[in-house]
């Protein structure tokens, strides 16, 4: 009898640990699932306000300047060419390089350089090995599009947006500066910038870390 029952009850620790890790494996799931949704939710806020005021922006070019209209559209087709596969649905959809990013980039650069008539000059720097990088989707633009908004918008005559990567030992750091208004009141606590935040914490839960800053 009493060999039944150890044996008995070694059997019922093995159901109690296979219990605790299926547990464990489906918290898991639930928390991979929760991330990429709202990755989704957060990728999704960032581009109908640009294209919404693009295509607003065109239409007054369209009574201006129509050649100017006509570039700033063919610059708005390459970068939904861009930007359009990273909200599909596939399982995919959260992962990015950084080159991929970086053109994404240049694309809404060029098409703000033709809105601003060439007041709004731009650089990117980052060698091929960086580019290769991976680097989370929609995330860099909402930087720039800050950049623009906050510090060359408002700023008379001309301006300038650099984006740069370099490796700090195992750490890459992508930095953009513009050399605007600088740094308002109220600025920093906005929908776009507390995106990148919980973007950030979703998929690296710690591990990265964002920074903004007036020189």
């Amino acid at each position: 009898g009493g060999g039944l029952a150890l044996r008995s009850y070694f059997m019922e620790q093995l159901r109690w640990r296979e219990a605790i890790r299926q547990k464990a494996m489906s918290e898991l799931q639930v928390q991979k699932h929760e991330s990429e949704l709202r990755l989704r939710v957060l990728q999704a806020q960032v581009e109908p306000h640009f294209l919404f005021n693009t295509l607003a922006s065109v239409r007054a070019l369209l009574r201006q300047d129509a050649d100017r209209a006509e570039a700033t559209l063919d610059a708005l087709v390459d970068y939904l060419r861009a930007t359009i596969p990273k909200f599909r649905g596939d399982e995919n959809q959260a992962k990015s390089s950084l080159g991929q990013q970086l053109d994404i980039c240049e694309n809404y650069l060029k098409l703000m350089s033709l809105r601003t008539a060439g007041r709004l000059q731009y650089t990117i720097d980052a060698d091929a090995a960086l580019r290769a990088m991976d680097f989370p989707p929609m995330l860099l633009i909402t930087l720039v599009e800050n950049a623009i908004k906050h510090g060359i918008e408002p700023k008379p005559g001309p301006g300038r947006v650099t984006i740069s990567a370099t490796h700090d030992g195992d750490m890459l750091q992508v930095t953009v500066e513009d050399d605007g208004m600088g740094l308002q009141t109220g600025v920093g606590g906005g929908l776009g910038l507390a995106n990148v935040r919980a973007q950030l914490d979703a998929m690296y839960a710690g591990r990265a870390g964002f920074d903004l800053r007036s020189k």
